[in-house]
């Protein structure tokens, strides 16, 4: 999607400006303006947030006083244990620290621009291409979720809302399983329907072990019987599935069925889609397809979509607080 791309050119030239800083006092200062460019924006922060809170066992100041002396150093066996003793350096710098005492770490060179650099590029650079390789594979799998909303809608709308009537009971198991056999023919190996987590039963599982995982949720909507309150349980659902396969990424499919249109909240700037929402270091992204057959625009007329709300959808789990 092209809000991910633009971010992944962002990202790189915020890396760029920081490798061709040749001044102590000058990248301390331009570390802080990256560190506050990751963390305004909503996806990288959700990245690092779940960066943060990974590997609890692993102290980023304690592995480096241990596995590091001048022009020496190692990393912890994960990548993204190496993203978060990363993030801790780049923190330490942005709040001050002599990065030239850092850059020994990294570096065997006296001449200071030389040592930013080898600082900036075999620490900084790694941590900068995993966050670029979790965009890039939201990125894709966002393309896919868009096909899958466009071939229900433009070819196969109503023979599946046809079958929806004739059992209603079972209507989301149908769906369900519509948007699994989607997601085999696209080439997603393995889209598990209803595995079990500690949270319960996700809809659709794929890719776990890798660095794109399908974590999602299928919800109808009809305005009556599936409510907001039934959506809000779905992403309630994703958002626990994420942490259960400790991903970063979730997806609440939307099947609508109502004569209106949806509207969701979002935390990243207007006209990105799909809208998302960021909570508890997990983006959780809303893909809605229009499900039942309308009338063509001129014959129907207009009408105001349902405003689905932050507060309607993100609801305290137990042992929370608003």
């Amino acid at each position: 999607m092209r809000y991910e791309r633009d971010l992944q050119v962002k990202l790189q030239g915020r890396y760029r400006r920081l490798f061709k800083t040749d001044s102590q006092t000058a990248f301390i200062r331009e570390m802080s303006y990256f560190r506050t460019f990751l963390l305004n924006s909503p996806l990288l922060n959700a990245i690092i947030e779940n960066i943060t809170t990974s590997e609890p066992e692993l102290d980023p100041a304690k592995w480096l006083t241990e596995h590091s002396s001048r022009g020496d150093y190692d990393w912890p066996e994960s990548e993204v244990g190496r993203a978060k003793v990363v993030w801790h350096l780049m923190n330490v710098i942005a709040d001050g620290e002599d990065p030239f005492r850092i850059g020994f770490l990294f570096s065997t060179s006296t001449k200071l621009s030389a040592l930013l650099r080898d600082l900036t590029e075999h620490a900084v650079e790694p941590f900068v291409e995993y966050l670029e390789e979790r965009i890039g594979s939201e990125s894709e799998l966002l393309y896919t979720l868009e096909r899958f909303t466009r071939r229900l809608e433009w070819f196969d709308q109503d023979e599946l809302y046809r079958a929806y009537e004739e059992d209603t009971k079972r209507g989301e198991a149908g769906y369900d399983r519509y948007f699994r056999r989607f997601l085999f023919d696209q080439g997603i190996d393995y889209p598990f329907s209803q595995p079990h987590s500690a949270s319960g039963n996700a809809d659709v599982v794929s890719g776990i072990e890798g660095d794109d995982p399908l974590v999602s949720e299928v919800k109808l909507y009809d305005g009556d019987q599936y409510g907001v309150s039934y959506l809000a349980k779905g992403f309630t659902q994703a958002l626990s599935y994420a942490h259960d396969y400790s991903k970063t990424v979730a997806h609440l499919i939307v099947i609508n069925l109502s004569e209106h249109g949806l509207q969701f909240p979002s935390d990243e700037p207007v006209g990105i889609w799909p809208p998302r929402l960021h909570v508890e270091g997990v983006t959780v992204y809303i893909v809605t397809a229009r499900a039942k057959p309308l009338p063509s625009a001129s014959k129907r007329g207009t009408s105001a979509p349902k405003v689905v709300t932050r507060e309607q959808l993100v609801r305290p789990r137990e042992g929370q607080t608003d």
